[in-house]
C-alpha cells in the first residue's frame, strides 16, 4: 500500500513539476496607459485675484459746503462732458458774489479819489514851483508840496492794488457760485447716485456723509485690476496672455492680456500684510457675457514663450527621496519608459509645466513611450515589470502640437 502511494507521488511530481516551472517563468503582464513623449507647446500660467473695474471712472463730490437744491439725473442715465448733473443752494453764494462786488466798485472810487488828489497836488507844486523860483517862499514850502505830490502817487499805486484784490475776490466768489452747478466731467454713464435732494453736500475726501455725490464711468470698457505676489512679478510682463473668470460666470472666462504691471508694490492700510502683492492691469476682449465693475475675479496669465518643448503628461511624473552625500536626502523625478513591453524606471530633470503637461529637460527624448497611469500601478511598477497597453490606440499627451 505504502508503495503505491509512493509511486503515484513520484508520478505526479514528474508531470507537476515542469508545468510549475514554466508558468513560474512566465511573467504577467499587467495593462498601463501608455503616452508618447512629444514636443508640445508648455504654458505655465499665474494665478491672482482681483476685481473688475471701468477704465474710466469718475467719482464726484462737493467743492463747497451747500444743501442740494436739485438733481437732475438719476442712475443709469446717459451723460455728456459738461453738463449739469445737481444743484446746489446757491444764496450764500449770491450774497457773497454782491458783497465782492461792492467792494471792487468802492476800489475803483478809491482810485479816482486818488487819481484827483495827484492831479490837485501836481498843480500845487507847479504853483509853488514857480513861486520858489521868484524867491516868494522859502526851499522847505516847495520840499512840502514835493512831498505831498509822492504821497499822492503812493496812494494811487495803494488803490490799484485795493482793486486787484477785489478783482480776485470777486473772481473767487463767482467761482465757489459756479460750483455750486456740479457739471459731468467726462462722457459717460450715472452709476450712482447716494445723495438726495435736501442733504447737504460737504467738500471732503474722507468718506463721510455728504462727501460723494454720484459716479460717472465709462461702462463699455471695462478692465481687470489683480493682486500679484512678489514671488510671481518677476515673470509678469506687459503684452502676456490671459484668462479671467468672473466670479458670476465662472465657467464663461474672458481672454485679456496683460496692459500694465505697477513698479511699486500695493499699500496696505492698517495691520501689517504678511505678503506685498503689485497691481496688474489686464486689457479685456469683448466679452459675451454682461460684465460689471466690482466684481471678484480669478485670472490666470500665461508666462513663457510657447515654445516646442519634450513633455510628457503631467500625471506621469513621480518623485522619490533619495540619500546623497553627507546624509543630505535629495528628491529626485522620474517616469517608466517601456521598450520591448518592459518598463524602466528613468530619472528625468524637469521644466516648466502648466495644467496638463510636464516638460522634460533630460531623461527622455520625443518618441519615447512611458505609463502614464493608472495611478495607482505606477506606483506598483519595478524595472522590468511586462506592461501592455490598456487601449488599442497609444494615448497623446494633451496639448498643442508644433
Amino acid at each position: 500500500m505504502n508503495k503505491k502511494l509512493i509511486v503515484a507521488a513520484v508520478v505526479a511530481a514528474f508531470f507537476i513539476v515542469p508545468v510549475t516551472v514554466k508558468l513560474a517563468g512566465k511573467q504577467t503582464r499587467r495593462e498601463a496607459e501608455l503616452a508618447t513623449v512629444q514636443k508640445l507647446a508648455i504654458h505655465p500660467s499665474i494665478l491672482a485675484t482681483g476685481n473688475l473695474v471701468f477704465r474710466q471712472e469718475v467719482q464726484l463730490s462737493a467743492e463747497v459746503i451747500g444743501k442740494v437744491a436739485g438733481v437732475l439725473v438719476k442712475e443709469g442715465d446717459k451723460v455728456e462732458r459738461g453738463q449739469i448733473l445737481l444743484r446746489l443752494d446757491p444764496t450764500v453764494y449770491l450774497a457773497e458774489v454782491a458783497q465782492q462786488e461792492a467792494n471792487r466798485r468802492n476800489a475803483a472810487i478809491a482810485i479816482e479819489r486818488a487819481q484827483i488828489n495827484l492831479a490837485n497836488q501836481q498843480r500845487n507844486l507847479d504853483r509853488t514851483g514857480q513861486l520858489y523860483k521868484a524867491k516868494y517862499i522859502d526851499i522847505s514850502k516847495y520840499d512840502d508840496a514835493v512831498h505831498q505830490v509822492d504821497l499822492a502817487k503812493v496812494e494811487l499805486r495803494a488803490s490799484r492794488e485795493t482793486l486787484e484784490q477785489a478783482s480776485a475776490l470777486l473772481s473767487q466768489a463767482r467761482e465757489h457760485l459756479a460750483k455750486t452747478e456740479v457739471r459731468a466731467p467726462i462722457d459717460g454713464t450715472v452709476t450712482a447716485v447716494p445723495i438726495k435732494i435736501g442733504e447737504t453736500a460737504v467738500a471732503s475726501a474722507t468718506g463721510i456723509a455728504g462727501s460723494s455725490l454720484m459716479t460717472i464711468a465709462d461702462v463699455g470698457s471695462i478692465m481687470a485690476e489683480v493682486n500679484v505676489d512678489e514671488a510671481d512679478i518677476a515673470r509678469v510682463g506687459v503684452g502676456q496672455q490671459a484668462k479671467v473668470f468672473p466670479a458670476a460666470f465662472p465657467d464663461q472666462p474672458v481672454s485679456g492680456r496683460v496692459e500694465s504691471v505697477a513698479m511699486a508694490p500695493k499699500t496696505v492700510l492698517g495691520a501689517q500684510a504678511q505678503g506685498r502683492s503689485y497691481v496688474v492691469k489686464l486689457r479685456l476682449d469683448d466679452a459675451k457675457v454682461a460684465l460689471r465693475s466690482g466684481m471678484t475675479c480669478r485670472v490666470e496669465i500665461v508666462v513663457g514663450n510657447g515654445a516646442a518643448r519634450a513633455a510628457v503628461p503631467i500625471q506621469a511624473v513621480l518623485s522619490e527621496e533619495i540619500a546623497g552625500a553627507k546624509d543630505k536626502v535629495k528628491n529626485t523625478s522620474y517616469v517608466f519608459v517601456v521598450q520591448d513591453g518592459k518598463v524602466k524606471k528613468t530619472t528625468v530633470e524637469l521644466g516648466l509645466s502648466d495644467d496638463a503637461n510636464q516638460e522634460v529637460t533630460k531623461g527622455v527624448a520625443a518618441g519615447q513611450t512611458i505609463a502614464v497611469g493608472p495611478a495607482r500601478l505606477l506606483r506598483e511598477l519595478h524595472d522590468g515589470d511586462a506592461v501592455v497597453a490598456k487601449k488599442a490606440d497609444v494615448k497623446v499627451a494633451e496639448g498643442v502640437h508644433q
